[in-house]
């Protein structure tokens, strides 16, 4: 994909809208989805963010979202400022949500009893990441991965009826079905090379391990197994082949006009009558397809016409089984140590983390957006990468926070001189 690059003009438009900029990144004091309407339209790349998990923290400010009475108005307010995030992002752009679960506590009663069935009781896992996710959906959102975010160094649990939650849900999606996404800049190293898969494979057919295995012999039946064994290096496909069935009637039909027989075929062509007839079955069961050399006998012996010519024709694919050079697709399990910072901030997504979603899809010199920055964490991990950064929050102690940390910082160069 093509190199992407954000406008001089349109970055200079929101440094003057911001708080405070530089040359790398512009803050904006205020409320998410009112700030956003501010910014100009298709002005980011990607959006990497964990908003305030619901009833769960106090920020101290009337604006805050996250301890609303209700999950659904929760919900009602993420939807409403990732409306705005979508028209603000480039139409191959992407969101990364990271949003924390909760236990439902503290439910309204009737006449003293708690409600006797629903989510909305004590105790009750809320699902709160899944109701804005599939609310998302709903908005016109692709929704394209849910990560697992495994934390080793999970924060230890006192409860005994339950078990200790590790992991947090990241959500990937997309503003439409074809985005931005640079799957080679994450891949992993391979388990194995391609001699230690061959060396494998030839052990399991030697020694008898894949009897009474059904998976593992079509697996050693594969093409992509002989590849391994044989050292194949293409295979000769008909991806257009007729039904066996259609193609069997048609040849029935050219037979009876020769006035001949399966037997007289088999003769002619040099081919066990047991194996001829199956070309000219009309039944499910017993019908086959003629190899490619079969075909071409037949097309001259019967005196066929040009009717199956497409349908039959082949098509020589690379058939080598190797590993991608650049290593394979990570899956959607990451297990990165949640961390702190020095300002007393237990940070909800690593720097590790924001790093690695940004790597996939921050274009070079892109532009990243985090409507809730708190501490900043995916504002850092922009800039590490080479791109812009635009951060919203509505408490000003982050900004200037995250202004005077990028002044301790190694200064960055100016991104404008590239384009």
């Amino acid at each position: 994909m093509a190199t992407l690059r954000i406008e001089e003009a349109t970055w200079a438009k929101v440094s003057s809208l911001a708080s405070a900029s530089s040359d790398r990144y512009a803050l904006f004091i205020g409320d998410a989805e009112e700030t956003l309407r501010t910014l100009p339209p298709k002005s980011i790349n990607t959006c990497v963010t964990s908003p305030p998990y619901w009833s769960a923290r106090d920020y101290g400010h009337s604006q805050q979202i996250g301890l609303e009475s209700s999950v659904e108005e929760y919900v009602f307010k993420l939807v409403k400022v990732f409306s705005e995030v979508r028209r603000v992002l480039s139409d191959n752009g992407t969101v990364w949500l990271n949003i924390g679960d909760t236990y439902f506590s503290g439910c309204g009663t009737i006449k003293g009893k708690p409600p006797e069935k629903g989510w909305k009781r004590n105790k009750q896992l809320s699902l709160v990441p899944y109701r804005v996710a599939m609310a998302l959906q709903e908005d016109g959102w692709w929704l394209r991965n849910v990560i697992c975010w495994n934390k080793p160094n999970a924060m230890p649990s006192s409860v005994r009826d339950r078990l200790t939650n590790t992991w947090e849900p990241v959500f990937l999606f997309a503003k439409s079905d074809k985005y931005y996404f640079n799957l080679d800049s994450i891949r992993i190293p391979h388990q194995t090379d391609d001699v230690t898969e061959r060396k494998r494979a030839e052990k399991l057919e030697t020694n008898g391990k894949a009897k009474g295995k059904t998976e593992l012999r079509r697996w050693l039946n594969s093409p992509r197994h002989r590849v391994t064994i044989d050292g194949l290096k293409e295979v000769r496909v008909r991806p257009n082949a007729p039904k066996a069935t259609v193609l069997a009637s048609y040849l029935r039909e050219a037979l009876i006009i020769k006035g001949k027989n399966t037997q007289w075929v088999a003769e002619q062509i040099g081919e066990p009558f047991e194996r001829t007839r199956h070309y000219f079955r009309t039944d499910e069961i017993g019908s086959r397809l003629p190899p490619e050399d079969t075909w071409t006998k037949l097309k001259k012996l019967l005196d066929l016409g040009t009717e199956f010519d497409e349908a039959m024709r082949v098509l020589v694919k690379d058939n080598v089984f190797r590993n991608h050079p650049k290593g394979k697709n990570p899956g959607d399990f990451v297990s990165i140590a949640a961390s702190g910072n020095s300002r007393d901030h237990y940070a909800t997504m690593p720097l590790a983390l924001a790093e690695w979603t940004l790597k996939s899809t921050l274009p070079p010199h892109g532009v990243c957006l985090d409507p809730f920055m708190g501490t900043g964490t995916s504002g850092v991990a922009a800039l590490n990468l080479g791109g812009y950064f635009i951060g919203v929050d509505i408490l000003e102690d982050y900004i200037k926070n995250f202004i005077q940390d990028f002044r301790d910082c190694q200064p960055y160069p100016s991104l404008l001189n590239l384009i």
